[in-house]
């Protein structure tokens, strides 16, 4: 059956509230994948039709160098280079910018993390249509200072100068906030939050529009 593959790279609590808000609005199934705390054997049993790959968060570092990230490297690349359509949100956006010859970097020099929700534009993209703009939650110490060659910069704010990352013909985009992101999620994660759901939505509609490419 036709799935898209959601990976939680999550080292502490898994973020389960934000899966299920994911299959509520997805069209195809989808499964769900903790690499960091039970390995890489339940995406290796679920890689037949594959429809797409989400990356969410994690407070692991790229540069860890991690047996699971190792682990998880083997699986996803090759998926990437057969042109599987992949979203990556926060680590994902990083981990995706590392590995494909960009460059991660902290935000700050004492590696203090941002928290809380700020605006982002967006320039037009394919995923999302023309330019908006709209406030996500964000919650990273780590920031992508360089991307690969071939990709663009889709959006950024005075702090963050690639908050957005697409390319122009390979199916992959990346998010440094958490579009992804639940009320639960907030609370997870001490993010501070006026508990508002109607300011998820931007975010949402950004993460479903992938969601709706995948399952075409």
């Amino acid at each position: 059956m036709r799935h898209i593959a959601v990976i939680d790279p999550g080292t502490r609590v898994p973020e389960l509230d934000c899966f299920n808000r994911l299959a509520r609005a997805c069209s195809l199934p989808l499964t769900y994948h903790l690499p960091a705390l039970c390995g890489v054997d339940s995406l290796v049993r679920s890689s037949d039709e594959l429809a797409g790959v989400v990356i969410l968060g994690s407070g692991a570092s790229v540069h860890d160098g991690e047996p699971w990230q190792e682990a998880l490297d083997a699986w996803l690349l090759p998926r990437v280079e057969a042109a599987v359509p992949v979203l990556g949100l926060c680590y994902g956006h990083q981990h995706l910018a590392d590995r494909l010859g960009g460059e991660v970097d902290w935000l700050f020099e004492d590696r203090h993390k941002l928290k809380g929700l700020r605006t982002v534009s967006l320039d037009p993209d394919p995923l999302w249509g023309g330019s908006c703009s709209g406030p996500l939650v964000v919650s990273h110490s780590q920031v992508v200072t360089r991307l690969p060659e071939g990709f663009v910069v889709r959006g950024r704010t005075p702090g963050v100068g690639i908050e957005a990352f697409s390319h122009p013909s390979r199916p992959i985009w990346g998010f440094q906030a958490h579009p992804e992101a639940t009320v639960a999620f907030t609370r997870n994660n001490d993010v501070p939050f006026e508990e508002d759901p109607s300011l998820l939505e931007f975010g949402h509609g950004l993460v479903d529009a992938f969601l709706a490419r995948a399952s075409r």
